[in-house]
């Protein structure tokens, strides 16, 4: 976080929106690595949570399942929110796809606002207490005075707001996908369109930034994989969930490490901050090289024109 606010040169305000995404990754790491973790119980679709919260807080077991849903949203949003000030940014070189502030503004609203309406809903398909008693009853009597010695579960059931949860999570994966590609291509179609029109440097910096980013979108897989195998498990009853489950949420945990590590490896100035190389050394690099070649072709093609012109003469 340290080289996204103090080493990212002239990069405008689209640092605090790297920062955004970094912390929301460490919040989901922090949830899952130190404050909880989810246990689910074969076969029932559900689990328990141990950890922190609830040893020392007692905090209920829907409000952390909760909660662990809204931290995983929030880095999918937070990463959306980077391509769209990215894409704002190129776009104002031609200003053929810039959006005016009030609709600006709109669009990262809606798109920081998923990881809430995703939580709540959620928590709105979880049943009362008294409900996961009478459905661990009805469906599994054999396991009763197992739940008994439980102070605190969670047991899903197949409601109307679980529907409405799935359908909406779909939807934002969906349109995360749609978002990204077409913002992408947007942004590459304008940089080439309009080379000529900005300097080398701009140019580069364009680039390196883009395809950084595109690294660390690569890295959320980290966070879709293990979550769409845990959803796997639960549906399928697997008989050694509980194992899977350490496995997965230690997958979970290492999206913000790979992402940070990513984006320190693909991004010039950090990459050159971290190894302890001279500033933007090898960021300018090839412009400069570019610049130092051109004018040597220039000065010596002055030169011998000197030449032809003296020997004339």
């Amino acid at each position: 976080m340290y080289v996204i606010l103090f080493q990212s040169g002239k990069m405008d305000g689209y640092r605090y929106y790297l920062f955004y995404m970094q912390f929301a990754g460490w919040m989901m790491d922090l949830h899952l690595s130190t404050l909880m973790q989810f246990i689910p119980l074969f076969p029932v679709f559900g689990g328990y949570c141990t950890g922190v919260l609830t040893q020392f807080f007692g905090i209920d077991d829907s409000f952390q399942t909760t909660y662990t849903a809204f931290t995983i949203c929030l880095v999918a949003s937070a990463l959306n929110s980077c391509f769209v000030r990215k894409h704002q940014a190129i776009s104002k070189i031609s200003s053929k796809y810039l959006l005016n502030d009030i609709p600006y503004i709109i669009v990262i609203f809606l798109l920081n606002f998923y990881p809430v309406v995703a939580a709540t809903l959620l928590y709105l398909s979880m049943l009362s207490k008294d409900n996961q008693v009478i459905l661990v009853k009805e469906v599994y009597p054999n396991l009763v005075d197992n739940f008994a010695h439980l102070s605190n579960y969670v047991v899903f059931d197949s409601n109307y707001w679980a529907i409405i949860f799935f359908a909406f999570i779909f939807f934002g994966c969906t349109y995360t996908l749609i978002l990204i590609v077409t913002t992408t291509y947007s942004m590459f179609r304008t940089l080439e369109d309009n080379r000529k029109h900005i300097s080398s440097s701009n140019y580069a910096k364009h680039r390196a930034t883009l395809r950084s980013l595109l690294a660390q979108f690569a890295t959320c897989f980290l966070i879709v994989g293990p979550a769409s195998i845990f959803s796997l498990l639960v549906v399928i009853r697997y008989e050694h969930s509980q194992v899977a489950t350490h496995w997965i949420i230690v997958a979970l945990t290492l999206h913000s490490s790979a992402n940070a590590i990513v984006m320190i490896i693909t991004y010039p100035p950090y990459r050159n901050f971290v190894m302890l190389w001279k500033p933007n050394r090898s960021f300018r690099f090839s412009t400069t090289q570019r610049s130092g070649d051109m004018n040597t072709r220039i000065h010596t093609e002055r030169s011998f024109a000197v030449t032809m012109t003296s020997s004339r003469s």
